[in-house]
């Protein structure tokens, strides 16, 4: 009998195929306009209705922001140092003051309003460096004034300066400071065969001798050069916390110092302040203290030399310190308050459980 019916259903089923005319299918894909308009119009309207969901979040909108004001490949961020100064919080309000900031550490920081050195009769920056000659505000009036005092004592030298910040700072390679506008990389002064000033597009190496690799007519010029030198670490309105330099050349800059007839205090501050680091032998990294205005925003670390007074950035430091133990104090009794109202009201929850009653008495009621 299934069979039977079956075989019925399918007999059925192929008369009314047959019965079908060849045009029946196009006819009836042929609608009016009216009428295909009619039966899309609720799903459109409904898609209308429907409050589209934003493409990204606020963060990741700012995050492309940035990554177009700075002409970066969007992609992975690597870190606050890579991408610049956070935006928002704090670090917003401070922007909006005046004068440059120094936030963080030379390793790890960035610079808010930083000034941008240029050149001038006495100072020359590198071509290559315009685009990385942001600073803090004291540092580059330090440069100008070592670079208007040498021209004055030598009138035709002109102070060769190299990178110091990016605008805004945070990484700049193939440094891995120079991030905070405090690091400024300072050239030596150079002279040819005939004694007169070599100033050229950028820096030299100088070998052991006091020659120049690529050159050998031109020399380093270490009267004007220790002059420099002897400028920096008599500085007492901004004073310089290290200068790096190769070891060859720090050692002929000391006794150049020594045989132009500097005082004892002077070549004991110097060699303090200068650092022998091998990879600087054709510039002089120049690292000043934080200005104190910056602490305790700007991380200061040792060396501190005795004949800089840093009481008041210490003192800062440590009222910073003891603000935040007082708010991690703070937040830890509040935390521990929390704690115990959760313990205080667990036993009324577990007696409001067992006074309901359970879901399948509750249906059956």
């Amino acid at each position: 009998m299934r069979a039977l019916a079956a075989l019925s259903a399918y007999a059925l089923g192929l008369a009314l195929a047959l019965a079908v005319p060849v045009g029946g299918s196009s006819a009836s894909a042929q609608r009016t306009p009216s009428a295909s308009a009619s039966r899309r119009a609720p799903a459109q309207a409904s898609s209308r209705a429907r409050p589209r969901r934003a493409s990204a979040s606020p963060r990741a909108a700012r995050a492309q922001a940035t990554v177009a004001h700075r002409g970066e490949r969007p992609g992975r961020r690597r870190g606050r140092a890579a991408s610049g100064p956070p935006r928002g919080g704090r670090l917003a309000r401070e922007a909006a003051g005046a004068g440059s900031m120094s936030v963080g550490s030379p390793n790890r920081g960035w610079l808010v309003r930083g000034a941008h050195l240029e050149s001038d009769a006495n100072l020359l920056v590198k071509p290559s460096s315009v685009p990385n000659s942001y600073g803090t505000d004291e540092l580059v009036g330090l440069l100008h004034r070592i670079a208007d005092r040498i021209a004055a004592e030598a009138p035709g030298l002109r102070l060769h300066v190299g990178d110091l910040s990016a605008d805004g700072g945070g990484r700049h390679r193939p440094h891995r400071s120079h991030r905070t506008g405090r690091d400024a990389d300072v050239g030596f002064y150079l002279s040819g065969e005939d004694g007169r000033p070599h100033l050229g597009p950028r820096f030299l190496d100088i070998d052991r001798e006091g020659v120049a690799r690529a050159d050998p007519s031109v020399r380093l010029d270490e009267e004007h050069t220790w002059r420099v030198v002897e400028l920096l670490v008599t500085e007492l309105d901004v004073p310089v916390q290290t200068i790096f330099v190769a070891p060859h050349v720090r050692a002929r800059l000391l006794d150049a110092g020594r045989r132009l007839g500097a005082s004892d205090e002077t070549l004991a501050r110097a060699e303090a302040v200068l650092t022998p680091e091998r990879a600087h032998t054709n510039h002089m990294h120049v690292r000043i203290y934080c200005p104190i205005g910056d602490v305790p925003r700007c991380d200061e670390t040792p060396p501190y030399h005795a004949w800089v007074d840093r009481s008041a950035a210490r003192a800062a430091i440590a009222e910073a310190a003891r603000a935040h133990r007082s708010v991690v104090a703070r937040e830890e009794r509040a935390a521990r308050a929390r704690r115990g109202r959760a313990r205080r009201d667990e036993p009324r929850s577990r007696t409001a459980r067992r006074a309901a009653p359970s879901p399948r008495a509750a249906g059956a009621l």
